[in-house]
């Protein structure tokens, strides 16, 4: 969720503006670290407590929970793109910031391969998740061109582009063969973001941009939000659970990702019809309509508790 928000706060920004730039920052800022605080703090409580312990490595031994671990870190490298507009100093905390990131990520990755490949695989335990685990590293691509480190933004997005294709290979044959327990049936919206995050990776890090390249990633990108899109009444059938925050950040990089595109194509020289800003500025909000959904049912679910 803090993912979502912090993104949401960068893509917002896009279509306002210059002077809202602040003000939807720094709220986006406040509510996210509202919601990963907490988080990040369960984390260090661990350190001491071995009942909070014991629970968090329940968690990292679930195959289906483990993976999202990797939002973490990458909450924390687009929180720290919101330094970049102050001074020089900010700027170098950034980009701290986004190499911790990605340290943490990397570390993630290789635990997440031990643990569920290399010791043991099977492929009931592959699922949605397991996309966010393995290819969430190129929000890294996505931000480095802003923290000014889109050397190496273009080296993630070269690994992270091989990677997005197998996992979707491998998530695909899993859910044809295995089907998806009802509980975690929100988790679909994830295959929303993973030719997204290609689009954005790409539009960030590379110096020029070939139109046609960019065309094909999107088409393939808007045919599997369609996808979701068609799915997303019947996964909101579902009691609310926390896979309810799987409805946010995918949303959210495949609204950036046409940004993104159609800019390629206006710089291209390409005719861009209206109507594409248009759909662009309707998954915008129904990016923002999603983040609000499930922040609704989380307050649901504690209320109930």
């Amino acid at each position: 969720m803090a993912l979502a928000i912090f993104s949401f706060g960068n893509l917002a920004s896009t279509l306002l503006p210059d002077s809202w730039w602040g003000p939807v920052h720094a709220a986006c800022a406040v509510l996210g670290l509202t919601l990963l605080a907490p988080v990040l703090a369960r984390h260090g409580i661990a350190i001491r407590d071995a009942s909070v312990r014991a629970a968090l490595a329940s968690d990292y031994h679930n195959p289906m929970i483990a993976p999202l671990a990797t939002t973490m870190p990458m909450a924390l490298i687009v929180l720290g793109t919101y330094l970049v507009r102050f001074s020089a100093p900010a700027l170098l905390c950034a980009q701290v910031i986004w190499w911790f990131g990605v340290l943490c990520i990397v570390t993630l990755m290789a635990y997440l391969a031990w643990r569920f490949v290399l010791c043991g695989f099977s492929l009931a335990d592959v699922c949605p998740a397991w996309l966010v685990g393995f290819v969430g590293i190129l929000v890294a691509a996505v931000t480095s061109d802003t923290v000014e480190l889109a050397w190496a933004g273009q080296i993630i997005y070269v690994i992270g582009f091989a990677i997005d294709i197998i996992m979707l290979v491998l998530i695909s044959n899993r859910i044809a063969w295995h089907g998806l327990p009802a509980a975690i049936k929100p988790t679909l919206t994830i295959y929303s973001a993973p030719i997204s995050l290609l689009v954005a990776s790409y539009f960030s890090t590379s110096t020029r941009h070939d139109p046609v390249f960019t065309l094909v990633l999107l088409t393939c990108s808007q045919l599997l939000f369609a996808f979701v899109a068609i799915l997303l009444p019947w996964m909101l059938t579902t009691p609310a659970s926390p896979a309810y925050a799987a409805f946010t950040f995918p949303l959210v990089i495949t609204a950036t990702a046409l940004h993104d595109a159609l800019t390629i194509f206006k710089d291209a020289g390409w005719h861009v019809p209206s109507w594409a800003y248009w759909l662009q500025v309707g998954e915008t909000l129904l990016a923002g309509v999603m983040i609000v959904v499930a922040m609704a049912a989380f307050r649901h679910m504690y209320e109930s508790l």
